[in-house]
């Protein structure tokens, strides 16, 4: 998927053959939702014609069932089926040097849409029918910790655990002797410094992921362009220093609800987080310091 995974366990039996395991399912999901991979199953559907059946797996057809779900309730800022803009503005596995066309950002953010892929469940198939592409980058990180979750947590050998993939984490609810895992978000501002901490029992589930402007970033014209692109217009944020933080009861969600607000603006992303019960942690920028705002249910947990 482009990044870097991370796994810490406790136990007092050899784990060799767990990490091994673990790179196998994280290598699954790989096979299947990695732009990155050019015979993976997100690559097959993303070069197949348009109205063409193509199969799926149960855990493709799930991560992308939700997807469309968050698209259609976040009014379509949300969507996955953004992967040709994505790729023409140089955030996917292409390489990029010139900036696209209005021609082309028109036509491509017309073919975009939460309606623009048709789900057959009962026979596990999909097919576009659009001019579409899929990018999982905003999910599939996510389902493939939870994949990994899923199985440490029948491993009674280990006491606790944390897996991290490109900065979405999930983990036990303690880590030793009634200690808790500590995560530590960073200030867009000072990427070196650490402005807040979630701390894992404070939370039924902990599964955590942080979507923000400040790291991925292209430079067009002397304009830094934020990887996040609107979805009608078909145009990057401007870049800006801020980042949105979301615990959830599964990292697929966290992952997915963290780039929709992200996506959003401010005062949008907040009602929704506190319309919807998130625990959601804003950093924006003021007066060259950073700023932080609570959702509501974030806020409770903090009294």
């Amino acid at each position: 998927m482009g990044t870097s995974y991370s796994l810490a366990v406790y136990s007092d039996e050899d784990t060799q053959n767990t990490f091994s395991k673990v790179s196998n399912i994280l290598e699954n999901v790989n096979q299947e939702m990695s732009t990155y991979i050019v015979n993976s199953s997100i690559s097959q559907i993303n070069q197949a014609e348009i109205d063409k059946w193509i199969t799926v797996s149960r855990d493709f057809l799930d991560v992308l069932t939700y997807a469309i779900d968050l698209c259609y309730q976040s009014n379509g800022v949300y969507d996955v089926s953004i992967g040709k803009l994505v790729n023409i503005w140089g955030f996917g596995p292409d390489t990029v040097d010139n900036k696209p066309t209005e021609d082309e950002l028109n036509y491509l953010s017309s073919q975009v849409g939460c309606d623009s892929i048709i789900l057959d469940d009962n026979n596990l198939s999909i097919k576009k029918v659009r001019d579409v592409s899929l990018d999982f980058s905003s999910i599939a990180k996510g389902f493939a910790i939870d994949k990994a979750y899923d199985f440490l947590v029948t491993q009674k050998q280990l006491k606790s655990f944390f897996i991290e993939i490109g900065g979405e984490i999930r983990a036990t609810t303690f880590k030793y002797e009634k200690q808790p895992w500590k995560a530590g978000i960073i200030d867009p501002l000072e990427q070196q410094k650490i402005v807040y901490a979630f701390s894992s029992s404070d939370f039924n589930s902990f599964a955590l992921a942080t979507s923000g402007d400040y790291r991925n970033v292209r430079v067009f014209e002397n304009q830094k362009l934020s990887h996040t692109i609107d979805t009608i217009s078909g145009v990057p944020s401007n870049y800006s220093q801020k980042s949105v933080s979301v615990i959830a009861e599964n990292a697929m969600m966290a992952d997915a609800l963290a780039t929709a607000l992200n996506a959003m603006p401010l005062d949008e992303a907040i009602e929704y987080s506190n319309r919807n019960r998130l625990y959601v942690l804003f950093i924006t920028e003021e007066e060259n310091s950073p700023k932080l705002l609570f959702s509501d249910e974030l806020q409770r947990v903090k009294m």
